[in-house]
C-alpha cells in the first residue's frame, strides 16, 4: 500500500507537465470578434500594370493578406481574347500567373481583368476591380468610357455592378445570349463606373446585376444599358435607368387534367408570361363536346352544357402559336350531392353596392324567395332584381347581389335549403348563412396630395407598404394636380410618379430584347402615416427628382 502511494507521487508532477506541454503546444485560430469583409488589396504587380514593349511570361501580384484562387480559369477575363489559357499559383500572400508569349498579337494593348477569382483565404472576400494592362508594342491605348447608373424607381446610384462594353459591330442579339465583352468596369457606391485601356471605336455597354457572374446578362437578371453607342474617350451624358428583368418564361404546358361523372372539368395550367388569348376545348371519341370554360390564375375549369358522362376525354389548350392537350383523368373523389358556398369576404370591409357569394359548383338558377338580406337587426326580401349568377367568363359559380350598405354597421345573408341550384340539380340542403360588418366611418383617413412641377404625364400612385401591387391606388395625371384619397385604412403609404416619358399610355418597363429601357419613376423620400379619422395634406415638388434624371 505505501508502495503505491510512493508511485502515484512520482507519476503525478510527470503527468501534469504532459499535460501543461500539450495545451502549450495546441495551436488554434482565436474565436469571436468582428468579420473580416475588407476585400484584399494589392500592394504590388510585377511588372507593373500599363508596361509597353512586354512579352509576358508572367505575372505576379502581392496582396496585404492571404488569398487564393477560385474559379480563376473562368473569372479572368482577357480582352482581346488570346488562344491559350494561363495557369495560376498561389503561394500565402503571392498570386502567380503563367503565360505562353506566342498567346499575345504584337503591337496590341492587353487588359486582363480578374472578376473574382482571387479571394481573401478566410471570409472569400474577392479583389474588387482588379485588372492588369500591358501592350506589346510601343503604344498603349489608354482611352475610357464613362457612365452613371440610377435605380429607376428611386434615382439613387447602383453600386457593385458590372459594366460590360463591346464593340459598336456586336449585335445586341449575340450580347443577350452571352457575348463575352471586350472590357469590363465595376460602379462605384454612387452608380459610376469607367472603363479604362480602351482601343479607339465606338462602343455599347450594359451594367448587370451580374449574379452568376459569367460576365453576361441572365433572363431574371437586373440590368441597365444605353440603346447608343459612343467613342471611347466620351461619356453617356444620361443616366443609365436599372430594372429588373423578367425570369425566363417556362414552357407552356397542361399540368393535370381532371374530370368527374357530371362532364365537370379540373385543369393546372400555368401561364408562363403575361395573359395570353386562349381557348379551351374538351373532346370525346375525335368529336368537341359543347363546353364552358373559365380562368382562375392557373387553374382553369371545363365543363359540358348539361351533365354528361365523358369517356376518355381530351382537355385542348390553344393559344396564337401553339397548343397542349393532355388526356382528362377520371376523377375517383366521391362527389358531394349537396351545394356549398365558399369563403366570402371579410368578417369586416368597407361599406359597398354588392357583393360576391361563390360557391363549389357552376351554378344553373337560384330562387330569390329564398334569399334575406339583413341589416343590425332588421330583415327585408331580396328579389330577382337584387341577384344574379355571374356568366361562365367568371367561372359561372358566383351569385351578385345588390346590398345598400353604410359604414359602421352589421349584415347578415341566409339563403334557405333550395335557394340555389347547380347544373347538376344539386341544392343547399341547409340555410347558409354569412355575416359580416362594415368599418365605421372614423376608422378611416383621407389624403389629399397637390403634385407640382411634374416632368409630363403619368400617373401618381399611393400604395399602401407592405400590400400587394394590386392593392394599390393609381390616377392618370397629364400636368400639375391635386388628388384626394379618401377611405384609407389606417398605414403606412408610399407615394410615387410613373412618368410617361413617351406618352404612350403605357408606362415602359425593361425590357432588353426589345431593346426597351424602363421609364423613370419618382418617388416621395418620406413614407406617410394614415392614421383613422384623419385628413393629411401634402404638397410634392418633382422638380429637384427630374433634374437628376436629367
Amino acid at each position: 500500500m505505501n508502495r503505491t502511494k510512493a508511485q502515484r507521487r512520482v507519476r503525478q508532477p510527470w503527468l501534469l507537465g504532459l499535460v501543461l506541454l500539450a495545451g502549450c503546444a495546441q495551436v488554434s485560430s482565436p474565436t469571436g470578434g468582428p468579420l473580416d469583409d475588407t476585400p484584399p488589396q494589392v500592394l504590388q504587380m510585377t511588372p507593373p500594370s500599363g508596361t509597353s514593349n512586354l512579352q509576358l511570361e508572367s505575372l505576379t501580384l502581392r496582396f496585404d493578406e492571404y488569398v487564393v484562387s477560385r474559379n480563376a480559369t473562368q473569372q479572368l477575363l482577357i480582352s482581346p481574347p488570346i488562344s491559350g489559357s494561363p495557369e495560376f499559383k498561389t503561394k500565402g500572400k503571392e498570386v502567380l500567373v503563367d503565360f505562353d508569349p506566342s498567346w499575345f498579337a504584337s503591337e496590341t494593348t492587353y487588359v486582363l481583368n480578374f472578376g473574382d477569382a482571387l479571394v481573401d483565404l478566410h471570409e472569400s472576400n474577392p479583389a474588387e476591380a482588379l485588372f492588369f494592362a500591358f501592350s506589346t508594342g510601343n503604344d498603349l491605348d489608354t482611352l475610357t468610357l464613362e457612365g452613371h447608373v440610377v435605380d429607376h424607381r428611386t434615382g439613387k446610384g447602383v453600386p457593385g455592378l458590372r459594366a460590360l462594353f463591346y464593340a459598336e459591330s456586336t449585335p445586341w442579339d449575340s450580347i443577350w445570349v452571352g457575348e463575352r465583352p471586350r472590357a469590363i468596369a465595376v460602379t462605384n457606391e454612387d452608380g459610376k463606373f469607367t472603363g479604362s485601356y480602351l482601343a479607339p471605336g465606338r462602343y455599347k455597354a450594359i451594367a448587370v446585376d451580374d449574379v452568376n457572374r459569367d460576365y453576361a446578362w441572365n433572363p431574371g437578371e437586373a440590368l441597365a444599358f444605353a440603346t447608343e453607342a459612343i467613342a471611347a474617350g466620351q461619356a453617356w451624358t444620361i443616366p443609365w435607368l436599372f430594372a429588373p428583368t423578367a425570369l425566363p418564361a417556362s414552357a407552356t404546358y397542361i399540368a393535370s387534367s381532371s374530370i368527374d361523372s357530371t362532364g365537370f372539368c379540373r385543369i393546372l395550367a400555368p401561364m408562363s408570361e403575361a395573359p395570353f388569348a386562349e381557348d379551351w376545348s374538351l373532346i370525346m371519341e375525335d368529336e368537341a363536346l359543347d363546353t364552358r370554360w373559365c380562368r382562375t390564375g392557373d387553374s382553369v375549369k371545363i365543363w359540358t352544357q348539361t351533365p354528361q358522362l365523358v369517356e376518355n376525354g381530351l382537355t385542348i389548350w390553344s393559344w396564337s402559336d401553339g397548343a397542349d392537350s393532355l388526356p382528362a383523368r377520371w376523377s375517383r373523389t366521391p362527389l358531394n350531392r349537396t351545394l356549398a358556398g365558399l369563403s366570402q369576404w371579410p368578417a369586416k370591409s368597407t361599406s359597398t353596392s354588392e357583393r360576391f357569394w361563390v360557391f363549389d359548383r357552376v351554378l344553373d338558377a337560384l330562387d330569390a324567395n329564398l334569399w334575406s338580406f339583413k341589416e343590425d337587426s332588421v330583415f327585408r326580401s331580396l328579389d330577382s332584381q337584387d341577384l344574379a349568377i355571374s356568366s361562365s367568363i367568371d367561372g359561372g359559380n358566383s351569385v351578385r347581389i345588390q346590398t345598400t350598405e353604410v359604414p359602421g354597421q352589421r349584415y347578415e345573408i341566409n339563403v334557405l335549403p333550395g335557394g340555389v341550384t347547380s347544373r347538376e340539380g344539386w341544392s343547399n340542403e341547409d340555410t347558409l348563412v354569412w355575416k359580416w360588418a362594415t368599418w365605421p366611418e372614423d376608422h378611416f383617413g383621407n389624403l389629399t396630395l397637390e403634385a407640382r412641377d411634374l416632368p409630363g404625364p403619368g400617373w401618381l400612385r399611393c400604395t399602401q407598404k407592405g400590400t400587394s401591387e394590386m392593392e394599390l391606388f393609381r390616377v392618370r395625371c397629364e400636368s400639375d394636380t391635386s388628388l384626394r384619397w379618401p377611405q384609407l385604412h389606417p398605414g403606412k403609404y408610399e407615394v410615387g410618379f410613373e412618368f410617361d416619358a413617351n406618352n404612350d399610355s403605357v408606362w415602359q418597363s425593361m425590357d432588353p430584347m426589345l431593346l426597351q429601357t424602363p421609364e423613370p419613376y419618382f418617388y416621395l423620400p418620406k413614407v406617410l402615416d394614415i392614421r383613422s379619422n384623419w385628413d393629411m395634406e401634402w404638397m410634392w415638388s418633382l422638380k429637384l427628382d427630374a433634374e437628376e434624371l436629367e
